[in-house]
């Protein structure tokens, strides 16, 4: 916990949204529909499959990060970035990426 009362409050308020998410017991449910969940996850952009994934590592609970990133051959920062995304409800809607994400657009130098 923080030092701080501000941040204090935020933490036990995302902790308590973390533990009001069900979890799903066995983590095997993953394998039963393993090639739909792949299909799915294809047809995603950028934004959609970290949230995919969020979601995903909430269902599971502790150590859902992790498999999820195994399974979907994800980086766990990006799962965790989605998770995160979720519960503070920061998701923007008519974006893939925030303003001024992605790569700067290039001149292309001409001779002369």
């Amino acid at each position: 916990m923080a030092t701080d009362r501000a941040i204090q409050r935020g933490q036990l308020l995302t902790r308590r949204t973390v533990e009001a998410v069900p979890t799903v017991a066995d983590a095997s449910v993953l394998q039963v529909s393993k090639a739909s969940i792949l299909l799915f996850y294809s047809l995603l952009d950028e934004q959609q499959r970290r949230l995919y994934a969020g979601l995903e590592s909430l269902k599971l609970g502790r150590g859902g990060e992790r498999q999820l990133a195994d399974f979907l051959d994800l980086d766990p920062h990006t799962v965790a970035r989605g998770r995160q995304q979720l519960l503070a409800q920061d998701v923007e809607v008519d974006r893939a990426r925030r303003v001024g994400g992605g790569r700067k657009p290039v001149e292309k130098k001409r001779p002369k």
